[in-house]
């Protein structure tokens, strides 16, 4: 009995392998989507550097980096609001000397401290003012500014839902011209990202902090064009076929 057990069971297993192999792939399609939204930012992200120096001594030049940057923080502080999330941090430190050369030989010339205070805001509306307002509390220029949408994933996550149907009914067509329908799908993936610019460049930000601003200039806050971003999804589906 036992014997007869084994062999029936070598036999079904033969015969399945042998099925597997005659086994054809069901049919599928591929489809790529994309669209594209425009949104408005309502973050906006920059540093502002404040640097001292000094030919007596680091002492002195730490002691006027932490007045100006001491200025600088009291102001910014003012026009953020830390109940919407808003926050102003140092993100970078530095003291040290700064040397000459001459002859190859290396001769001290001054000692420098460098304080990059990053400011985090919703306030974007006034972002012009707080730049004229750091710049004319002493500091050195206004460096990375960056504009971002709060509620990126759900944005993604719309603009990708509305990708996916377009692409379903890209592959609705595509099988039907094709004479078959779609019976399910094989894989999916789907992304989303920015084009278009999001920053600004430091020079265009250092007028008054570099000196060269004039008295028109001097009696108007520095103008920051916030315009709009351009999110983009595409999703690439695999669709089988009947």
């Amino acid at each position: 009995m036992k014997k007869y057990l084994i062999l029936s069971l070598m036999i079904l297993t033969i015969c399945f392998t042998g099925m597997k192999s005659y086994a054809v792939e069901q049919g599928y399609i591929s489809v790529s989507a994309t669209s594209q939204v425009e949104l408005v930012p309502d973050t906006v992200d920059f540093s502002v550097e404040v640097v001292a120096t000094s030919k007596d001594s680091m002492a002195k030049a730490i002691e006027e980096n932490k007045k100006i940057s001491g200025k600088v923080y009291e102001d910014l502080k003012k026009a953020i609001n830390t109940a919407n999330g808003d926050s102003i941090k140092t993100s970078s430190y530095s003291a040290n000397p700064v040397y000459r050369y001459n002859n190859n030989k290396r001769y001290l010339d001054y000692y420098e401290v460098r304080n990059d205070v990053k400011v985090h805001t919703k306030n974007i509306a006034n972002v012009g003012k707080m730049i004229d307002t750091a710049t004319s509390d002493g500091a050195t220029s206004v460096n990375n500014i960056s504009y971002s949408v709060s509620k990126y994933d759900n944005e993604c996550n719309k603009l990708l839902a509305e990708t996916a149907k377009k692409a379903r009914v890209q592959g609705d067509f595509m099988a039907k011209a094709l004479g078959t329908e779609i019976t399910g799908i094989k894989s999916v993936d789907g992304s989303c990202s920015f084009s278009g610019r999001t920053s600004l460049p430091r020079m265009m930000l250092m007028s008054k902090a570099a000196g060269i601003a004039n008295d028109a200039m001097a009696e108007t806050s520095t103008n920051i064009e916030v315009g709009t971003m351009t999110l983009n999804s595409r999703v690439n589906v695999f669709f089988y076929l009947k």
